[in-house]
């Protein structure tokens, strides 16, 4: 880690040190900020999906198969096939947005700490350990966070589409069949733009 080496090397000027922890306090906000661009959708769109997904699924069971086409029939399974993408994420991206705002609250304290000097000027040996030690928690917080927000961003760049495609054909599905699922999934008539952040 660069970060440890620079620390602790022995030019004797706590400027550079003080100056070098300050840096590695701002390089978390950075890390922060790519984390949360990569929150495009919106959680409450994704869950309302997922509830009207589950919901007709759950109804069209019920629908005897023998009065759907082929095409319906392979079109639900493919929709069935998005619910469960849906349903994984939906439990992923609640779990990674608060992780992502918990950091936001760990680094605000950790730059607050630097500038009341509870980690001292970057000489004192005790101090500056426990500086390494807090930064080296939230980098591997952080990197987990981004890892995690990198998938799923990428899980629902892959499925919106199949989404977008299939929710039409389930509203008419349970308009012939008067089943009338939980209410309609937000989002599906938006364009990507109105649903990602």
């Amino acid at each position: 880690m660069v970060f440890i080496i620079a620390c602790s090397s022995e030019d004797g000027n706590s400027d550079t040190k003080l100056g070098q922890m300050n840096a590695m306090s701002d390089s978390m906000w950075s890390k922060h900020k790519a984390v949360t661009s990569k929150f495009r959708f919106k959680l409450d769109v994704i869950k309302d999906r997922q509830n009207y997904m589950k919901s007709f699924l759950k109804n069209l069971k019920f629908v005897d198969g023998g009065k759907l086409t082929e095409t319906e029939k392979s079109d639900a399974i493919r929709y069935e096939a998005v619910y469960r993408v849906y349903k994984e994420i939906s439990e992923n991206y609640t779990h990674t947005v608060l992780t992502a705002e918990e950091l936001f609250y760990e680094i605000k304290g950790l730059e607050k700490q630097l500038k009341n000097g509870v980690y001292g000027d970057g000489e004192d040996v005790k101090k500056l350990d426990v500086f390494k030690k807090e930064f080296s928690v939230m980098e591997k917080k952080l990197t987990e966070t981004s890892e995690s927000a990198s998938f799923i961003d990428k899980q629902l760049t892959v499925v919106d589409p199949g989404f977008q495609t299939l929710q039409p054909k389930m509203e008419a599905i349970a308009a012939r069949f008067k089943f009338a699922p939980e209410p309609k999934a937000e989002g599906q008539q938006e364009t990507e733009e109105e649903e990602r952040d």
